[in-house]
């Protein structure tokens, strides 16, 4: 399958797109919710509540970072002048 995936209005959606929906839905809908981490940390996975909600939060973290690393976006003039401003004070 090539990168590109069609969008609910027929365009081709961008490799970058598709990364960055896969990541979301990867943790949307893939990780374990803080109440099912508390039932099943040691039994399933021999951990502390503590320690596996830890875990799973560096792992959302890490899987975002893959997401957006190399990305590079243009900031609209505003938005920039706003972190000038921001920077100032």
């Amino acid at each position: 399958m090539t990168s590109q995936k069609k969008t609910r209005a027929g365009a081709e959606s961008t490799a970058l797109e598709i990364g960055l929906y896969d990541a979301l839905r990867a943790i949307a809908k893939e990780y374990d919710t803080p109440d099912r981490i508390r039932r099943i940390s040691e039994k399933e996975y021999g951990l502390s509540y503590e320690e596996a909600l830890e875990m799973a939060y560096e792992n959302i973290q890490a899987l975002a970072a893959r997401a957006i690393y190399g990305v590079r976006i243009k900031r609209p003039a505003a938005r920039a002048a706003l972190k000038t401003q921001g920077e100032e004070a």
